[in-house]
Protein backbone atom coordinates (compact mmCIF):
# COMPACT_ATOMS: atom_id res chain seq x y z
CA UNK A 1 0.00 0.00 0.00
CA UNK A 2 3.08 2.48 -0.53
CA UNK A 3 1.88 3.73 -4.07
CA UNK A 4 1.38 2.49 -7.89
CA UNK A 5 3.59 1.12 -10.17
CA UNK A 6 2.79 1.58 -14.26
CA UNK A 7 4.76 0.22 -17.09
CA UNK A 8 4.44 0.11 -20.59
CA UNK A 9 5.71 -2.85 -22.74
CA UNK A 10 4.88 -3.98 -26.04
CA UNK A 11 4.16 -8.74 -25.81
CA UNK A 12 2.28 -11.00 -27.22
CA UNK A 13 2.10 -12.61 -23.99
CA UNK A 14 4.24 -15.20 -24.60
CA UNK A 15 8.17 -15.16 -25.14
CA UNK A 16 8.05 -11.44 -26.98
CA UNK A 17 8.77 -8.59 -24.79
CA UNK A 18 9.73 -5.01 -25.37
CA UNK A 19 9.84 -2.63 -22.31
CA UNK A 20 9.19 1.00 -23.24
CA UNK A 21 8.86 3.05 -19.68
CA UNK A 22 7.20 2.97 -16.38
CA UNK A 23 6.07 5.58 -13.70
CA UNK A 24 5.34 5.70 -9.88
CA UNK A 25 3.00 7.34 -7.79
CA UNK A 26 3.43 7.25 -4.20
CA UNK A 27 0.56 7.20 -1.79
CA UNK A 28 0.64 10.10 0.35
CA UNK A 29 -0.06 9.31 4.06
CA UNK A 30 -3.78 10.25 4.74
CA UNK A 31 -4.82 7.64 1.53
CA UNK A 32 -2.55 5.20 2.65
CA UNK A 33 -4.55 5.00 6.28
CA UNK A 34 -7.79 5.36 4.33
CA UNK A 35 -6.34 2.12 2.48
CA UNK A 36 -5.62 0.38 5.85
CA UNK A 37 -9.32 1.37 7.28
CA UNK A 38 -10.68 -0.61 4.22
CA UNK A 39 -8.19 -3.36 4.77
CA UNK A 40 -9.16 -3.57 8.33
CA UNK A 41 -12.87 -3.64 8.01
CA UNK A 42 -13.10 -6.43 5.61
CA UNK A 43 -10.27 -8.36 7.89
CA UNK A 44 -12.92 -7.44 10.44
CA UNK A 45 -15.76 -9.21 8.53
CA UNK A 46 -14.12 -12.04 7.05
CA UNK A 47 -14.19 -10.96 3.05
CA UNK A 48 -17.54 -9.88 3.10
CA UNK A 49 -17.87 -7.05 1.50
CA UNK A 50 -20.95 -5.39 2.22
CA UNK A 51 -20.60 -5.87 5.95
CA UNK A 52 -16.87 -4.23 5.49
CA UNK A 53 -18.71 -0.93 3.98
CA UNK A 54 -20.89 -1.07 6.68
CA UNK A 55 -18.16 -1.34 9.11
CA UNK A 56 -15.98 1.39 7.68
CA UNK A 57 -18.74 4.12 7.03
CA UNK A 58 -19.89 4.01 10.71
CA UNK A 59 -16.43 4.54 11.72
CA UNK A 60 -15.35 7.23 9.22
CA UNK A 61 -17.70 10.29 9.00
CA UNK A 62 -16.13 12.32 6.65
CA UNK A 63 -15.64 9.49 3.49
CA UNK A 64 -17.52 6.75 2.49
CA UNK A 65 -15.73 3.38 1.68
CA UNK A 66 -17.29 3.28 -1.94
CA UNK A 67 -15.17 6.85 -2.29
CA UNK A 68 -12.22 5.46 -1.27
CA UNK A 69 -12.32 2.66 -3.98
CA UNK A 70 -13.19 5.71 -6.76
CA UNK A 71 -9.89 7.40 -5.25
CA UNK A 72 -7.81 4.44 -5.65
CA UNK A 73 -8.94 4.20 -9.00
CA UNK A 74 -8.70 7.91 -9.92
CA UNK A 75 -4.81 7.60 -8.70
CA UNK A 76 -4.95 4.66 -11.31
CA UNK A 77 -6.02 6.86 -14.12
CA UNK A 78 -3.76 9.38 -13.65
CA UNK A 79 -0.71 7.09 -13.42
CA UNK A 80 -1.49 5.91 -17.04
CA UNK A 81 -2.01 9.61 -18.44
CA UNK A 82 1.36 10.21 -16.37
CA UNK A 83 2.89 7.44 -17.82
CA UNK A 84 1.82 7.95 -21.35
CA UNK A 85 3.10 11.51 -21.37
CA UNK A 86 6.44 10.17 -20.08
CA UNK A 87 6.63 7.93 -22.97
CA UNK A 88 5.00 9.83 -25.57
CA UNK A 89 2.24 7.94 -26.53
CA UNK A 90 -1.27 8.69 -26.56
CA UNK A 91 -4.11 6.65 -25.23
CA UNK A 92 -5.31 5.58 -28.96
CA UNK A 93 -2.16 3.81 -29.69
CA UNK A 94 -2.33 1.52 -26.20
CA UNK A 95 -4.39 -2.00 -26.76
CA UNK A 96 -4.93 -3.09 -23.52
CA UNK A 97 -4.85 -2.15 -19.74
CA UNK A 98 -3.66 -4.37 -16.86
CA UNK A 99 -5.28 -3.41 -14.04
CA UNK A 100 -4.60 -5.46 -10.36
CA UNK A 101 -6.03 -3.15 -8.34
CA UNK A 102 -5.73 -3.18 -4.54
CA UNK A 103 -5.69 -6.34 -2.78
CA UNK A 104 -7.88 -6.12 1.07
CA UNK A 105 -8.07 -9.47 2.04
CA UNK A 106 -6.87 -13.01 0.09
CA UNK A 107 -8.03 -16.48 1.74
CA UNK A 108 -8.05 -18.66 -1.05
CA UNK A 109 -8.41 -22.39 1.49
CA UNK A 110 -12.41 -20.44 1.84
CA UNK A 111 -12.27 -19.08 -1.57
CA UNK A 112 -12.09 -15.52 -1.00
CA UNK A 113 -9.20 -12.85 -2.76
CA UNK A 114 -10.31 -9.31 -2.69
CA UNK A 115 -8.93 -6.91 -4.79
CA UNK A 116 -10.91 -3.67 -5.25
CA UNK A 117 -11.09 -0.79 -8.12
CA UNK A 118 -13.53 -0.07 -10.82
CA UNK A 119 -12.35 -1.25 -14.18
CA UNK A 120 -15.64 -0.38 -15.75
CA UNK A 121 -14.38 3.00 -15.00
CA UNK A 122 -10.59 3.31 -15.90
CA UNK A 123 -11.88 1.68 -19.19
CA UNK A 124 -14.48 4.32 -19.45
CA UNK A 125 -11.88 7.10 -18.49
CA UNK A 126 -9.24 5.97 -20.83
CA UNK A 127 -11.09 4.27 -23.77
CA UNK A 128 -8.98 1.68 -23.56
CA UNK A 129 -9.65 -2.08 -22.94
CA UNK A 130 -9.46 -3.02 -19.55
CA UNK A 131 -8.03 -6.77 -17.95
CA UNK A 132 -9.48 -6.89 -14.21
CA UNK A 133 -9.78 -9.31 -11.61
CA UNK A 134 -6.82 -11.56 -12.09
CA UNK A 135 -6.78 -14.04 -9.63
CA UNK A 136 -10.58 -14.65 -8.52
CA UNK A 137 -10.77 -17.77 -11.66
CA UNK A 138 -7.86 -19.37 -9.73
CA UNK A 139 -9.27 -19.19 -6.58
CA UNK A 140 -12.67 -20.69 -8.02
CA UNK A 141 -10.95 -23.74 -9.12
CA UNK A 142 -9.04 -24.72 -5.92
CA UNK A 143 -5.87 -22.48 -6.60
CA UNK A 144 -4.15 -20.44 -4.19
CA UNK A 145 -4.28 -17.21 -6.62
CA UNK A 146 -0.77 -16.06 -6.47
CA UNK A 147 2.01 -16.12 -6.91
CA UNK A 148 1.08 -14.60 -10.30
CA UNK A 149 4.85 -13.36 -11.28
CA UNK A 150 6.06 -16.92 -12.63
CA UNK A 151 4.71 -17.00 -15.98
CA UNK A 152 6.35 -13.25 -17.01
CA UNK A 153 9.28 -14.25 -14.54
CA UNK A 154 10.10 -17.22 -17.18
CA UNK A 155 9.64 -15.41 -20.22
CA UNK A 156 12.07 -12.25 -19.28
CA UNK A 157 14.82 -15.44 -18.05
CA UNK A 158 14.53 -17.22 -21.07
CA UNK A 159 14.94 -14.09 -23.24
CA UNK A 160 17.33 -12.90 -21.27
CA UNK A 161 19.32 -16.48 -21.26
CA UNK A 162 18.98 -16.71 -17.70
CA UNK A 163 17.60 -20.13 -17.12
CA UNK A 164 17.63 -22.22 -15.29
CA UNK A 165 17.10 -19.90 -12.52
CA UNK A 166 15.51 -18.64 -9.33
CA UNK A 167 13.57 -15.22 -9.29
CA UNK A 168 13.28 -14.66 -5.43
CA UNK A 169 11.27 -11.50 -5.13
CA UNK A 170 10.64 -9.53 -1.91
CA UNK A 171 8.32 -7.10 -1.21
CA UNK A 172 5.86 -7.19 1.46
CA UNK A 173 5.50 -11.02 0.76
CA UNK A 174 8.54 -12.82 -0.01
CA UNK A 175 7.97 -15.49 -3.07
CA UNK A 176 10.08 -17.30 -5.24
CA UNK A 177 10.16 -18.77 -8.82
CA UNK A 178 12.11 -22.18 -9.57
CA UNK A 179 12.41 -21.60 -13.61
CA UNK A 180 13.65 -24.50 -16.14
CA UNK A 181 13.38 -23.95 -20.02
CA UNK A 182 9.74 -26.23 -19.93
CA UNK A 183 6.87 -24.31 -18.60
CA UNK A 184 5.50 -27.78 -17.08
CA UNK A 185 8.68 -26.93 -14.84
CA UNK A 186 8.22 -24.27 -13.19
CA UNK A 187 7.15 -23.71 -9.85
CA UNK A 188 6.39 -20.72 -7.25
CA UNK A 189 5.17 -20.00 -3.83
CA UNK A 190 4.97 -17.50 -0.81
CA UNK A 191 7.90 -18.06 1.16
CA UNK A 192 6.93 -15.58 4.14
CA UNK A 193 7.74 -12.06 4.95
CA UNK A 194 9.21 -9.67 2.92
CA UNK A 195 9.20 -6.06 4.30
CA UNK A 196 5.98 -6.25 5.94
CA UNK A 197 7.30 -7.05 9.57
CA UNK A 198 10.13 -5.22 9.64
CA UNK A 199 8.11 -2.18 8.09
CA UNK A 200 5.11 -2.58 11.46
CA UNK A 201 8.14 -3.07 13.65
CA UNK A 202 9.67 0.22 12.81
CA UNK A 203 6.32 2.10 12.62
CA UNK A 204 5.24 0.48 15.68
CA UNK A 205 9.06 2.20 17.10
CA UNK A 206 10.11 5.33 15.23
CA UNK A 207 6.87 6.10 13.52
CA UNK A 208 8.82 6.28 10.50
CA UNK A 209 7.58 3.80 7.53
CA UNK A 210 11.04 1.71 7.29
CA UNK A 211 14.22 0.21 7.87
CA UNK A 212 15.63 2.73 5.48
CA UNK A 213 18.52 0.64 3.57
CA UNK A 214 18.80 -1.79 6.64
CA UNK A 215 20.55 1.01 8.54
CA UNK A 216 18.96 0.08 12.06
CA UNK A 217 19.51 -3.92 11.45
CA UNK A 218 23.01 -3.73 10.34
CA UNK A 219 24.11 -2.17 13.66
CA UNK A 220 22.31 -4.84 15.17
CA UNK A 221 23.04 -8.53 15.71
CA UNK A 222 20.19 -11.18 15.54
CA UNK A 223 18.57 -12.34 18.10
CA UNK A 224 18.63 -16.70 17.57
CA UNK A 225 16.35 -17.29 20.32
CA UNK A 226 13.82 -14.43 19.19
CA UNK A 227 14.49 -16.00 15.52
CA UNK A 228 13.28 -19.41 16.43
CA UNK A 229 10.11 -17.90 18.02
CA UNK A 230 9.01 -15.88 15.09
CA UNK A 231 9.62 -19.07 13.09
CA UNK A 232 7.17 -20.68 15.76
CA UNK A 233 4.05 -18.24 16.16
CA UNK A 234 4.68 -15.37 13.67
CA UNK A 235 3.00 -17.46 10.47
CA UNK A 236 0.24 -19.00 12.35
CA UNK A 237 -2.66 -18.97 10.43
CA UNK A 238 -6.78 -18.71 11.78
CA UNK A 239 -6.49 -22.77 12.01
CA UNK A 240 -3.66 -22.97 13.95
CA UNK A 241 -1.41 -24.59 11.74
CA UNK A 242 1.93 -23.04 11.08
CA UNK A 243 2.27 -21.71 7.48
CA UNK A 244 6.21 -22.83 7.18
CA UNK A 245 5.11 -25.87 8.11
CA UNK A 246 3.07 -25.96 4.65
CA UNK A 247 3.96 -27.21 1.59
CA UNK A 248 3.89 -25.66 -1.83
CA UNK A 249 2.34 -24.48 -3.87
CA UNK A 250 0.94 -22.01 -0.94
CA UNK A 251 -0.16 -18.47 -1.00
CA UNK A 252 0.09 -15.55 2.17
CA UNK A 253 -1.32 -13.24 3.09
CA UNK A 254 -0.32 -10.00 4.55
CA UNK A 255 -2.70 -10.12 7.93
CA UNK A 256 -1.71 -14.12 8.22
CA UNK A 257 1.81 -11.74 9.56
CA UNK A 258 2.32 -10.95 12.59
CA UNK A 259 4.82 -9.19 15.10
CA UNK A 260 5.33 -11.25 18.59
CA UNK A 261 5.69 -10.29 22.24
CA UNK A 262 9.02 -11.52 22.20
CA UNK A 263 10.83 -8.99 20.13
CA UNK A 264 9.30 -6.32 22.94
CA UNK A 265 12.88 -7.56 24.75
CA UNK A 266 15.49 -5.88 22.20
CA UNK A 267 16.50 -3.18 20.83
CA UNK A 268 15.36 -1.41 17.63
CA UNK A 269 18.63 -2.46 15.98
CA UNK A 270 18.68 -5.70 17.10
CA UNK A 271 14.40 -6.33 16.47
CA UNK A 272 15.14 -4.92 12.86
CA UNK A 273 18.71 -7.52 12.29
CA UNK A 274 16.56 -10.83 13.70
CA UNK A 275 13.74 -10.00 11.27
CA UNK A 276 15.63 -9.30 8.74
CA UNK A 277 17.16 -12.61 9.12
CA UNK A 278 13.55 -14.27 9.65
CA UNK A 279 12.94 -13.34 5.79
CA UNK A 280 15.97 -14.73 4.57
CA UNK A 281 15.83 -17.36 7.33
CA UNK A 282 12.19 -18.40 5.26
CA UNK A 283 13.33 -17.84 1.89
CA UNK A 284 16.08 -20.76 2.38
CA UNK A 285 14.42 -23.26 4.88
CA UNK A 286 11.20 -23.40 1.79
CA UNK A 287 14.03 -25.38 -0.41
CA UNK A 288 13.69 -28.14 2.08
CA UNK A 289 11.95 -31.21 0.52
CA UNK A 290 11.57 -29.59 -2.74
CA UNK A 291 11.84 -32.91 -5.08
CA UNK A 292 13.39 -30.97 -7.34
CA UNK A 293 17.15 -29.60 -8.62
CA UNK A 294 17.23 -25.85 -7.08
CA UNK A 295 19.23 -23.56 -9.76
CA UNK A 296 22.78 -22.36 -8.87
CA UNK A 297 21.94 -18.79 -10.53
CA UNK A 298 19.67 -16.84 -8.31
CA UNK A 299 18.16 -13.14 -9.39
CA UNK A 300 16.68 -10.95 -6.93
CA UNK A 301 13.91 -8.85 -7.57
CA UNK A 302 11.52 -5.98 -5.37
CA UNK A 303 12.51 -3.38 -2.90
CA UNK A 304 12.71 -5.32 -0.79
CA UNK A 305 16.62 -6.35 -1.58
CA UNK A 306 17.49 -2.44 -0.87
CA UNK A 307 17.75 -3.46 2.69
CA UNK A 308 21.19 -4.64 2.44
CA UNK A 309 20.97 -6.65 5.69
CA UNK A 310 18.13 -9.02 4.00
CA UNK A 311 20.04 -9.49 1.00
CA UNK A 312 23.39 -10.34 3.39
CA UNK A 313 21.45 -12.66 5.10
CA UNK A 314 20.02 -14.53 2.52
CA UNK A 315 23.35 -14.80 0.60
CA UNK A 316 24.93 -16.32 3.70
CA UNK A 317 21.85 -18.95 4.19
CA UNK A 318 22.46 -19.55 0.53
CA UNK A 319 25.40 -20.47 0.50
CA UNK A 320 25.77 -22.91 3.98
CA UNK A 321 22.48 -24.85 2.38
CA UNK A 322 23.36 -24.79 -1.69
CA UNK A 323 27.24 -24.43 -1.48
CA UNK A 324 29.64 -21.77 -2.55
CA UNK A 325 29.09 -21.59 -6.12
CA UNK A 326 25.82 -20.13 -5.79
CA UNK A 327 25.53 -16.94 -8.13
CA UNK A 328 23.29 -14.09 -6.82
CA UNK A 329 22.45 -11.24 -8.97
CA UNK A 330 20.15 -8.40 -8.82
CA UNK A 331 17.44 -8.15 -11.46
CA UNK A 332 18.83 -4.45 -12.89
CA UNK A 333 21.74 -5.88 -13.01
CA UNK A 334 20.78 -8.90 -15.62
CA UNK A 335 18.59 -6.88 -17.83
CA UNK A 336 15.36 -7.26 -15.50
CA UNK A 337 13.73 -3.14 -14.67
CA UNK A 338 13.29 -4.33 -10.69
CA UNK A 339 11.33 -1.69 -9.60
CA UNK A 340 8.73 -1.32 -12.95
CA UNK A 341 8.82 -5.10 -12.53
CA UNK A 342 4.99 -5.92 -10.67
CA UNK A 343 3.38 -3.71 -13.08
CA UNK A 344 5.07 -5.01 -16.32
CA UNK A 345 3.52 -8.68 -14.90
CA UNK A 346 -0.20 -7.56 -15.24
CA UNK A 347 0.65 -5.98 -18.69
CA UNK A 348 1.59 -9.42 -19.96
CA UNK A 349 -1.05 -10.77 -17.89
CA UNK A 350 -3.84 -8.89 -19.44
CA UNK A 351 -2.81 -10.40 -23.05
CA UNK A 352 -2.33 -13.39 -21.94
CA UNK A 353 -6.03 -13.49 -20.64
CA UNK A 354 -7.15 -11.96 -24.08
CA UNK A 355 -5.68 -14.37 -25.90
CA UNK A 356 -7.06 -17.01 -23.38
CA UNK A 357 -3.34 -18.19 -22.34
CA UNK A 358 -3.02 -19.93 -18.94
CA UNK A 359 -2.24 -17.31 -16.38
CA UNK A 360 -1.32 -20.03 -13.64
CA UNK A 361 0.16 -23.72 -13.69
CA UNK A 362 -0.41 -26.79 -11.25
CA UNK A 363 3.26 -25.70 -10.07
CA UNK A 364 2.61 -22.19 -9.25
CA UNK A 365 -0.27 -21.70 -7.48
CA UNK A 366 -1.67 -25.55 -6.87
CA UNK A 367 -4.77 -25.37 -9.48
CA UNK A 368 -5.85 -28.68 -11.14
CA UNK A 369 -4.87 -27.69 -14.66
CA UNK A 370 -2.96 -24.71 -16.28
CA UNK A 371 -6.00 -21.69 -16.26
CA UNK A 372 -6.19 -18.36 -17.81
CA UNK A 373 -8.30 -15.67 -16.05
CA UNK A 374 -9.49 -12.21 -15.89
CA UNK A 375 -12.41 -10.30 -16.64
CA UNK A 376 -12.32 -7.96 -19.79
CA UNK A 377 -14.28 -4.82 -19.71
CA UNK A 378 -14.27 -2.28 -22.78
CA UNK A 379 -15.29 1.62 -22.52
CA UNK A 380 -18.72 2.05 -22.13
CA UNK A 381 -20.59 2.83 -25.52
CA UNK A 382 -17.71 1.68 -27.59
CA UNK A 383 -18.62 -2.26 -27.64
CA UNK A 384 -18.31 -2.69 -31.18
CA UNK A 385 -14.88 -0.68 -31.68
CA UNK A 386 -12.91 -2.32 -28.55
CA UNK A 387 -13.94 -5.42 -29.90
CA UNK A 388 -12.79 -5.33 -33.57
CA UNK A 389 -9.47 -3.79 -31.78
CA UNK A 390 -9.35 -7.10 -29.80
CA UNK A 391 -9.97 -8.96 -32.60
CA UNK A 392 -7.29 -7.60 -34.94
CA UNK A 393 -4.39 -7.50 -31.68
CA UNK A 394 -5.35 -11.03 -31.44
CA UNK A 395 -4.96 -11.90 -35.19
CA UNK A 396 -1.73 -9.51 -35.32
CA UNK A 397 0.32 -10.87 -32.32
CA UNK A 398 -0.36 -14.56 -32.94
CA UNK A 399 1.65 -14.52 -35.65
CA UNK A 400 4.85 -13.25 -33.33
Amino acid sequence: MDGIDGALIITDGEGFIKEIGSYSLEYNREFKSLLKDCEQSVKENAGNLSKAESTFNKKNKSIKFKAVIDKSTALHFQVIQDLLKETGYRGKSIDLIGYHGQTLFHRPANGITIQVGNGQSLANQTGITVVYDFRSNDVKHGGQGAPFAPLYHRALAIQCSLAPTVVANCGGISNITIIDSEEKDLYAFDCGPGNILIDRYVQLKTGETMDQDGIYGSSGKVNEVVLKALQQKSLRLEDGSNYLDKTPPKSLDVNDQKLIPELDALSLQDGCATLEAFTAECIVNSLDGLALPIPKLWVLAGGGWNNKVITRELETRLRRKLGQDIRIQQADKVGLNSKALEAQIFAYLAVRALRELPLSLPGTTGVPKPLTGGRIIFPQGDINKASRAVRAYINQHKTL
